[in-house]
């Protein structure tokens, strides 16, 4: 099929035109279809910073969240090929990054391309013929989680695994895989583990979806390296932030929480209309005010501002091969005012809320 870009350029211009004139004949505006696709941001607390947290403590609010039914469950973590682009770079202003937030999922991919002599792409393109197989029998999902680590992808292989476990007949021999991998992910505090994880099985959904992107600190560094020395030269204008209101009555609710073994009431207040705005009002809004001579102060916000706008873009990628599917995010709770400020826009888009 051939064409030269100028006339796809030609006819991207015109056919909008035409098939809107030819839609507008045949199907009037009052009868127009508007179909949604459902979000809930769910602002999170991070587990692994709760002393003594137990996953019974989430038993209520997984109650909550399974009354929605979701299809779809993005976790805070960063896409496989992501990982990849920026190991390639060998830019050492990303280490960190890599180190923090993915280095463990790349070890183990590398060694389980290697054990099982396939690449990242092979392991990729046998996900989707695997997970269209029903019903997914125990060899099924042996292979899944091979193919799951081999592409970086450890929350979806651990998923499997629980799977698996579930099935008292299964000797579980994964062959070459490392079951400690899978075992003490499985035991990890986390939103992934404790939240996610279980919210998916009840759903029987077979994979989770990876939807943030770390970059953001990593380039304020890079090109601004006098940051941390220009925060410690006005430390005093952030005194108040750790003591503010917002945050004391935070951590009274997770201290509570853990006292009663239930965080429902610490998750209902983190995506409350008042925490979203004094969270704003207490830790964006103040690099707004510092005027740091650097300029540090207004590239950490818009810095924080790029990595929002970069999780929605996969938040709409989401929307995009989910269409009218309900999609759960589980996120940090700061996230959620920047991304609903930004979803809040796109008409195919329905913002639900915890209730």
């Amino acid at each position: 099929m051939g064409g030269s870009i100028k006339t796809i350029v030609k006819y991207n211009r015109i056919i909008p035109y035409l098939f809107l004139g030819w839609v507008n004949c045949f199907f009037p505006q009052s009868q127009s279809r508007n179909p949604k696709t459902e979000v809930l941001i769910l602002a999170s607390y991070h587990l692994n910073q709760i002393k003594d947290f137990e996953p019974k403590m989430l038993d209520s609010l997984i109650d909550a969240l399974n009354t929605y039914e979701f299809d779809v469950i993005g976790i805070e973590n960063m896409p496989a090929e992501l990982l990849y682009d920026i190991q390639s770079r060998k830019d050492s202003a990303f280490n960190e990054v890599l180190t923090h937030y993915g280095g463990n999922r790349l070890k183990i991919a590398q060694q389980v391309q290697q054990s099982e002599e396939i690449s990242f792409l092979e392991a990729k393109r046998q996900i989707n013929p695997l997970l269209a197989t029903t019903p997914l029998l125990s060899l099924e999902r042996k292979k899944l989680i091979t193919n799951f680590l081999a592409s970086a992808d450890l929350a979806s292989a651990v998923l499997q695994y629980q799977y698996l476990l579930g099935n008292s007949l299964d000797t579980l021999d994964l062959g070459h895989i490392d079951l400690k991998v899978l075992d003490d992910y499985s035991r990890s505090s986390n939103e992934i583990v404790s939240l996610a994880i279980p919210l998916a099985l009840h759903r029987d959904l077979q994979k989770l979806e990876y939807i943030d992107d770390f970059q953001d600190e990593a380039l304020l560094f890079k090109y601004f390296p006098t940051f941390i020395d220009d925060y410690r030269n006005h430390e005093d204008m952030f005194k108040e932030v750790t003591q503010h209101p917002v945050f004391q009555r935070t951590h009274k609710l997770v201290e509570e929480g853990v006292r009663n073994k239930n965080l429902l009431p610490l998750f209902e207040f983190l995506n409350s209309t008042e925490f979203q705005k004094l969270d704003v009002e207490a830790q964006w809004e103040i690099w707004l005010k510092t005027n740091f001579t650097s300029g540090s102060d207004r590239a950490r916000y818009a810095l924080w501002e790029m990595r929002n706008l970069q999780i929605a873009s996969k938040i709409m990628k989401l929307a995009a091969l989910y269409p009218e599917k309900r999609i759960l995010i589980i996120i940090g709770a700061s996230h959620k005012s920047f991304l609903e400020k930004y979803l809040n826009e796109v008409p195919l888009i329905q913002l639900i809320q915890l209730e």
